[in-house]
């Protein structure tokens, strides 16, 4: 019992490292505990301890989804319910994880094989139709901009990888205390690496030329948009946001942008909301950029969270979202989860985008990146790999209230423009819009207050190594796990080892 209660509070404090306490530096110490107690245990035990772990550490952090649930529902048991499933079943990941950690040596190699397959399995969390990223460590160093530098070289998979092989070190202080010098020594220059890069980074981008600025205005309306409007209510919003816009555009901004969903009605096959907005672009003088949807086809009624972009000229482009968010926008397999329905999932499925693609604007390439999607690496990297120049987060986060999970989303914006080295212009329709420079700083718009904010930003062209070359830490991180796994079981072998309890 007493190696239970310590694995908790190792994964509450973990937890503990994100919004809204953010005690990031828990992160250093706090997975050590669980790393420590997956040596020289079986498979099947490991699995179980590491699931624990997670399971508890996502709801001490994830609890935002149980006001969700219940926004939808009405119902505390389902929220609760629905919470401890989400967490449940992203744990099964860690005790994957944790599974093939007992296999790992007691050893450098060990320590690197652990941080390989914890950081894989947490990626493979982020593929297939049930994709939900939420929880992933690297983003609660978002307020640390010298921990985040590295992120352009590796991503936040990889900074995910070094947490872990740092707790890894840690843990083996335990086990390894005849040769602690080669822990600190390895500790020593992981942190020396660590900083130092850190440092290098924010010191050379200072002298970043930009090979153009253009001047950006935030309308954030402080409309609650977690419920549906009728269109009597609607019009005194819509006069109340084009105000704002109005009040923007005397601003004289290059680019003007309003959040997700901005605009109910799709575009532009409901022809007086469309022209409106093309109204207020050739008003304003401005690139007006705003969330709302787009009918993808009439006779079956389906409908695409799309971005639409607006051009003084009269000219309009449009991106559809490309990572739906499950159960939120989609329910995979419908037909065959028809209990999902008491959580409050969303009734009809919204179409998935095909394609990622900058949105163009005379010298400003936009990738539009739409709500949940900031959360998934790969959608700002393959945008800026296409020629983004400047990316726009377009977010609703109406529907968790004023709940920890506003900060803990804004905080994956910061690691996208890091590993991207693009400003990134975020917009919400209460909280939290900012303006994230390169340097992952963020300059921050009052939240729950209808505003209007400015700031000019640089075009950026060059490519970080992480959007050249992905999550390649990944694919070193997997191969020290297998050589481990290897180099642990011809130890074992020659030493007539047969009962993993043996090996320690």
């Amino acid at each position: 019992m007493r190696s239970v209660w310590l694995v908790v509070l190792s994964a509450v404090l973990a937890g503990l490292a994100h919004p809204p306490t953010g005690f990031w530096w828990t992160l250093l110490f706090a997975p050590a505990v669980l790393v420590r107690f997956l040596i020289g245990k079986t498979m099947r035990a490991g699995f179980g301890w590491a699931w624990l772990w997670w399971t508890v550490y996502a709801l001490t952090l994830g609890y935002s989804l149980g006001y969700l649930i219940h926004l939808r529902t009405g119902s505390y048991v389902l929220s609760l319910l629905g919470l401890v499933l989400v967490a449940g079943l992203s744990g099964c990941f860690a005790g994957l994880a944790g599974a093939v950690a007992t296999r790992m040596p007691v050893s450098l190699w060990g320590a690197l094989g652990i941080a390989g397959i914890w950081s894989l399995c947490q990626w493979v969390r982020g593929l297939g139709d049930f994709a939900f990223v939420w929880g992933q460590m690297a983003p609660a160093l978002y307020s640390v901009p010298v921990l985040v530098q590295v992120a352009d070289l590796i991503g936040a998979w990889g900074v995910e990888f070094l947490l872990l092989f740092w707790n890894g070190l840690f843990a083996l202080l335990w086990e390894w205390r005849g040769r602690s010098w080669i822990i600190w020594g390895a500790g020593l220059i992981l942190w020396m690496g660590w900083l130092g890069y850190g440092v290098f980074a924010l010191s050379r981008e200072q002298g970043v030329a930009p090979s153009a600025t253009v001047r950006v205005a935030i309308v954030q309306p402080n409309v609650n948009l977690a419920r549906a409007y009728t269109p009597m209510e609607w019009e005194p919003i819509r006069a109340h946001i084009e105000s704002l816009v109005l009040r923007a555009g005397r601003l004289h901004p290059h680019l003007l942008v309003l959040p997700e969903v901005m605009e109910p009605y799709p575009m532009p096959s409901t022809q007086f909301a469309f022209e409106r907005w093309r109204a207020l672009a050739r008003d304003t003088g401005a690139v007006i950029l705003l969330g709302g949807y787009r009918e993808v086809n009439r006779e079956t009624d389906q409908w695409a969270n799309s971005a639409h972009l607006f051009l003084p000229d009269g000219r309009w482009h449009y991106h559809d979202k490309v990572q739906l968010v499950p159960l939120g926008e989609v329910v995979p397999f419908r037909r065959f989860l028809p209990f999902l329905g008491f959580f409050g999932v969303v009734a009809e499925d919204l179409s998935g985008g095909k394609r990622l693609e900058p949105l163009p604007a005379d010298a400003m390439r936009i990738g539009a990146v739409i709500c949940m999607e900031s959360t998934y690496p790969w959608i700002a990297r393959r945008l800026v790999a296409r020629g983004a120049n400047l990316l726009w987060v377009g977010s609703n986060e109406s529907w968790f209230g004023r709940t920890p999970a506003l900060e803990q989303h804004l905080a994956f914006s910061v690691l996208r423009a890091v590993e991207t080295r693009r400003w990134m212009v975020r917009s919400a329709p209460e909280g939290y819009s900012a303006f994230i420079a390169p340097t992952g700083y963020i300059q921050r718009v009052v939240p729950f207050m209808p505003t209007v904010a400015l700031q000019t930003v640089a075009l950026r062209e060059e490519q970080s190594l992480y959007v050249r070359y992905g999550d390649w830490l990944l694919v070193v991180g997997g191969v020290c796990t297998v050589l481990a796994w290897v180099r642990n079981e011809q130890r074992r072998a020659r030493s007539g080892i047969s009962d993993p309890q043996e090996a320690t």
